[in-house]
């Protein structure tokens, strides 16, 4: 079974990884939401006040994951960025060629932050893209060749994660769980 990383920290963007893990867990992917605690607690509250209690705290995720994703949230990002378990993640999924995927201020600050962007094409919240080399002023980026998905903030959520959805198991997956959302390209 395919299976993914969701990252909640303190202060992530309330929409953006409500929208990942519930996508993810409508297409079939084994949905992991990982408290980012450095005390070891599952319980997180996110940038607008939503309280959510985790699967597993990022600590004890060693599972091999198709893709960790990252939501934004301007504190959220930050404290992604200053967690040295989630760079070392990161860094791991990127040497094993899987998918990274960052929204919001996520790709700027997290991913431009450790150097896990490159050369890749990717976007982010706009006020971020001075942060990414290779910037794209587009809602969601899909870049292939180096296994990144990147989306530009909360109004793109949903299609940031089924672009999520479609890497991980094709465009019928993604247009059924678009279908059945009542969405429209």
């Amino acid at each position: 079974m395919t299976c993914a990383l969701i990252v909640y920290a303190n202060g992530s963007e309330d929409m953006e990884v409500t929208a990942i893990t519930d996508i993810l867990n409508r297409g079939g992917i084994k949905v992991t939401k990982a408290a980012l605690n450095d005390d070891g607690g599952l319980k997180v509250t996110l940038a607008h006040g939503t309280t959510v209690v985790c699967d597993k705290n990022l600590n004890d995720c060693a599972d091999d994951y198709a893709v960790i994703a990252i939501p934004g949230g301007l504190v959220g990002a930050e404290n992604c960025r200053d967690s040295t378990t989630l760079i070392a993640k990161l860094q791991e999924q990127k040497a094993k060629d899987g998918y990274i995927a960052a929204i919001c201020a996520a790709p700027g600050f997290v991913l431009a932050t450790h150097g896990l962007v490159g050369n890749a094409r990717a976007t982010g919240y706009p006020g971020c893209a001075d942060n990414i080399e290779n910037y794209v002023d587009k809602g969601v980026v899909v870049d292939k060749e180096n296994k990144l998905i990147t989306g530009q903030g909360p109004a793109f959520c949903m299609e940031f994660a089924l672009a999520i959805l479609e890497e991980l198991k094709g465009k019928a997956a993604a247009d059924e769980v678009r279908s059945g959302m009542l969405l429209t390209k």
